[in-house]
């Protein structure tokens, strides 16, 4: 019955904690989004920053080696080749390079001669005035060693490429041109796309002046106008790892600078997660309870048997069978029990193996074996078990005692101990040994771990063992 009216109590408990626990958490749902967005964008941002890195961070380390003695040399004429062999060259080298690399397209700029060459064998003069080559000037005068830009690929049927522009000097640091190679922008599209869909966010690529380099036809005016990302831009500290500003109820933009491509990530999501949260926690809360409900009552007419069950087997778990003592997985507990409470100083522990068990196992069987196990038990039992140690049998023919409280006479027990070993009896084996070693916690103040004072009395013991060993009558066989 009182069980029956502990059930009826959880119940009533569970409907109203489901009542309070569905009010408090609607209302603190908001706050709760709100902070999760915040943490996810960050990580969005990140992950948005490395791919763009993966993607350019090599391409801009290729572009920058093509400033190379070998196109200097070219450039400057010092080979005294004909316009066709310099021609043919230049396109081996940067078909050479897309070889190797595996980008959309290679170029080099020659300012002497204003002329462009590409790996198809596609060359043109360079004409500032014409919009296809308005980026030259610019890139010229502002002194950078490379820059990303967005431009149609002539030599490749005017497909949208991002180029890398890298400067090229001469030995005495003067401009004679640009070289780089591109890669095509519907590659970083789909890469963001696919980013997009998966977290239900709108990523960009910006310049610093707000021009959007990179990003999904139709989702730039939705989100941001590029005034609107060129005002926000003049806030940014670099100092800062990204820029979060929260938008409407739950939305957010974040961005962050990528160095590598001097663009900006940026980051818009709408919101909309608080409703769509608060709906799905009632339908899981009002599930959960249902569920809890069910499971008490069945567990009512379980719990009797489980409960005497579960005793029994808990302690037949750590009890070794033909002993009686505990066994290595109650030592184990034990251990971290002595650890944990800090008493290891007081400790005094002996590490017990039986000589010449694999000898008796071939000589009379695995039964005169256990023989031996257990009269060795008997005898544990009666110096260490009876007098307050816990004994437990670790190994086949290994044991542990231990007691929470220092020994006086140790030698005298010792002695105890093997004087005992020479009353035992047995139609076969003739004779029962058994090496102990022990140590106190007392006597080595540096330690504090339950295993490293067993590993002194394990050391003791193998001593003891050695001097058994010693006399040519007792045979060693490996165990």
């Amino acid at each position: 019955m009182r069980r029956h009216f502990l059930i009826l109590l959880t119940s009533a408990i569970l409907l109203i904690s489901f009542g309070i626990s569905t009010a408090v958490t609607l209302r603190t749902m908001d706050r709760l989004v709100k902070e999760n967005n915040r943490e996810n964008s960050v990580i969005f941002a990140n992950e948005v920053g490395n791919a763009v890195m993966d993607i350019f961070s090599e391409a801009v380390a290729v572009s920058r080696a093509m400033n190379n003695t070998f196109l200097q040399s070219l450039l400057a004429d010092e080979y005294n080749l004909t316009p066709q062999q310099k021609d043919e060259l230049i396109k081996k080298y940067l078909m050479e390079i897309i070889d190797k690399f595996g980008y959309a397209t290679a170029f080099l700029a020659d300012d002497r001669t204003m002329t462009y060459y590409a790996e198809t064998g596609f060359t043109k003069t360079i004409d500032p005035s014409n919009p296809d080559d308005d980026w030259y000037v610019p890139f010229k005068e502002s002194g950078k060693l490379y820059e990303l830009n967005v431009d149609n690929d002539q030599a490749n049927n005017n497909r949208m490429t991002i180029y890398i522009n890298s400067r090229m000097k001469d030995s005495h640091n003067n401009f004679i041109g640009v070289c780089g190679v591109g890669v095509p922008i519907k590659l970083v599209v789909q890469m963001l796309q696919n980013m997009e869909i998966q977290n239900s966010i709108y990523i960009k690529l910006v310049a610093p002046d707000g021009t959007v380099r990179v990003g999904r036809t139709g989702q730039i005016v939705m989100q941001r106008t590029e005034q609107e990302l060129k005002e926000i831009l003049k806030d940014y500290v670099y100092s800062e790892p990204y820029m979060y500003n929260v938008k409407d109820s739950d939305g957010y933009t974040i961005i962050k600078y990528i160095p590598d491509c001097q663009w900006f990530v940026v980051i818009d999501y709408a919101g909309g997660k608080t409703s769509n949260f608060s709906t799905v926690l009632f339908r899981n809360l009002l599930f959960c309870l249902i569920i809890t409900m069910a499971v008490l009552i069945v567990i009512n007419f379980v719990l009797d048997r489980f409960t005497k069950n579960t005793e029994k087997f808990v302690e037949e778990a750590l009890v070794d069978q033909l002993t009686g003592f505990k066994n290595r997985r109650a030592y184990q507990t034990e251990l971290e029990k002595l650890n944990e409470s800090g008493i290891v100083p007081n400790l005094c522990v002996a590490s017990m193996d039986i000589n010449g068990l694999k000898v008796t196992n071939d000589s009379f069987g695995h039964m005169a074996g256990d023989d031996l196990i257990m009269g060795c038990a008997q005898i544990i039992k009666e110096m260490f078990s009876e007098n307050g140690w816990k004994v437990f049998r670790t190994g086949g023919d290994e044991f542990i005692a231990i007691i929470n409280h220092p020994i006086k006479d140790i030698e005298v027990l010792i002695q105890d101990f093997k004087t005992r070993q020479q009353y035992f009896d047995h139609e076969q084996i003739k004779e029962l040994s058994i090496s102990v070693g022990i140590a106190q916690g007392k006597d080595h103040a540096e330690i504090t771990r339950a295993e490293d004072l067993i590993k002194i009395a394990d050391k003791r013991m193998y001593s003891d063992k050695e001097i058994y060993y010693s006399d040519a009558r007792h045979e060693r066989r490996n165990r």
